[in-house]
């Protein structure tokens, strides 16, 4: 069976981010197809993440034949996780900085926004690093989320984990957590903010190198 590797990228980010930039380029030199696909489908100020896990879907279900090999990045790990949660063709994950305790950490920012009885706004505006400007989301994204948070990652799959020790929005202690008492997950602490993009090379090479091991990747 034929693999095929997708890399849901970042909340804020887009499929032209740093980051997947060097891993088509990484990938391209070995003449590995990657897909990365635009997961906000052109509106982010509605995005939610259902509708980024259904556009991941339809991803993965359009290539019936296939197993798949998913590289997350930010929520497009936690997303990724899911993801190999849902679709056993899903084989192997390999997870940058996964943005996992989506709702507790949002659920302290607007907190922190809005204190006291103040009701959260129907629209918050947060920084889209692919557009590089503060922007309009709607607020609905966390009551979807909610469902997404009740889901249990329990999947046994071969997963790495590259996760930045000074990661200033997901503390590496959620990484640690994720991979406590399961062998079949592995953390690699990098000594890396939250982006890791002065390990980007490296990180992709080790990503290559992961998928080959697992017998995802002839190379």
């Amino acid at each position: 069976m034929d693999a095929g590797f997708i890399y849901p990228h970042g909340f804020a980010s887009s499929p032209d981010s740093q980051k997947a930039a060097v891993f088509r380029r990484e990938f391209a030199r070995r003449n590995v197809p990657l897909t990365v696909p635009d997961l906000e489908g052109g509106n982010f100020e509605n995005l939610t993440l259902s509708r980024q896990i259904d556009i991941a879907l339809r991803c993965i279900d359009s290539r019936p034949n296939r197993q798949f090999g998913l590289i997350g990045s930010g929520m497009g790990g936690y997303l990724a996780a899911i993801l190999a949660e849902l679709r056993e063709k899903v084989a192997a994950i390999y997870l940058m900085a996964p943005g996992f305790n989506f709702m507790g950490r949002w659920r302290e920012r607007l907190q922190k926004e809005f204190p006291g009885k103040n009701a959260i706004p129907p629209f918050i505006k947060v920084f889209h690093y692919g557009r590089n400007q503060e922007v309009r989301l709607n607020a609905f994204i966390f009551k979807d989320a909610r469902k997404w948070d009740k889901l249990v990652l329990s999947r046994k799959l071969p997963t790495r984990v590259i996760h930045g020790s000074r990661d200033e929005t997901v503390d590496i202690r959620e990484s640690r957590k994720f991979v406590k008492d399961a062998p079949w997950r592995v953390l690699v602490e990098l000594d890396s903010d939250r982006g890791l993009l002065d390990r980007a090379d490296w990180i992709a090479r080790d990503c290559l190198d992961f998928f080959r091991n697992v017998n995802l990747l002839r190379l």
